[in-house]
């Protein structure tokens, strides 16, 4: 088999190394969304070790499908993950609990927090002139807030001294996913969710439209001792990037998981 350990596992090419796991949970997440939980080895468990990283899975000879694992690197017996509903993985989010699963080793490179925001490896001073990273911003659209939700719970925001926000764009209240852990991640984590809903239901009252509007909006107060975690469509990665560079962010602060 191929070495386990703190490396991580073949990215997108190479041969897969495949090894069962059985569902634990399977539940609405938002409307067109699955929230899935898999038991997993700890052996497997342990290869993860950077929020964002992801894994594939497949049934029987289905197609593999990458899924960024939305729980924190510290759960070492169990994956959570969040699957949006399509055509082609039904096997996935129909899968009863007690079912099997193949799932490959962890891979990917995730949002390397350590290095680019707490400054491992000396990145302070060698590449962000000595400024010390001191706001984050979190960026997510509909399911990609999984790999965000992992970083927010592996305690990247605990201890700055403001609360990081987290722009969170979906189409209306009904498509939230994590909703009942925002006040956790207010309490706990130190995170302000700052919603924005693109086609919102008659009772909102909260932000209406994209997030990229909304960072236009409020701005950034202190770029270059920023930095964020982006996860969604194209489009709004590439206008939040443009704008945080405009602002004055390190461009080596912006991260994606992949």
């Amino acid at each position: 088999g191929a070495r386990r350990g703190l490396q991580p596992a073949m990215g997108w090419g190479g041969e897969v190394t495949w090894q069962e796991v059985a569902v634990e949970s399977n539940d609405e997440a938002a409307a067109g969304m699955r929230a899935i939980s898999l038991a997993v080895p700890a052996e497997a468990a342990g290869s993860f070790v950077v929020p964002g990283q992801f894994v594939q899975l497949k049934q029987g000879e289905t197609k593999p499908g990458f899924y960024a694992i939305a729980s924190p690197p510290s759960n070492r017996s169990r994956f959570e993950f969040l699957v949006k509903e399509t055509e082609s993985n039904g096997w996935l989010t129909s899968a009863a609990p007690g079912s099997s699963l193949s799932m490959s080793d962890v891979a990917g490179k995730g949002f390397d927090v350590e290095t680019h925001f707490e400054g491992d490896a000396g990145a302070i001073n060698s590449a962000y002139d000595g400024f010390q990273c001191m706001n984050l911003l979190f960026f997510a659209c509909g399911s990609g807030i999984a790999p965000i939700r992992s970083t927010i719970e592996h305690g990247v925001a605990v201890g700055l001294p403001k609360p990081a926000k987290l722009y969170y764009g979906v189409r209306n209240a009904d498509a939230r996913a994590y909703a009942h852990l925002f006040d956790s991640w207010r309490t706990d984590f130190n995170i302000d969710v700052i919603e924005c809903h693109s086609q919102p239901l008659p009772d909102w009252t909260g932000r209406v439209g994209y997030v990229q509007a909304s960072l236009a909006k409020d701005g950034v107060a202190v770029p270059r001792n920023t930095g964020a975690c982006l996860c969604g469509p194209k489009d709004m990665f590439l206008a939040v990037k443009d704008i945080l560079l405009a602002a004055g962010l390190f461009e080596g602060r912006i991260l994606t998981n992949f």
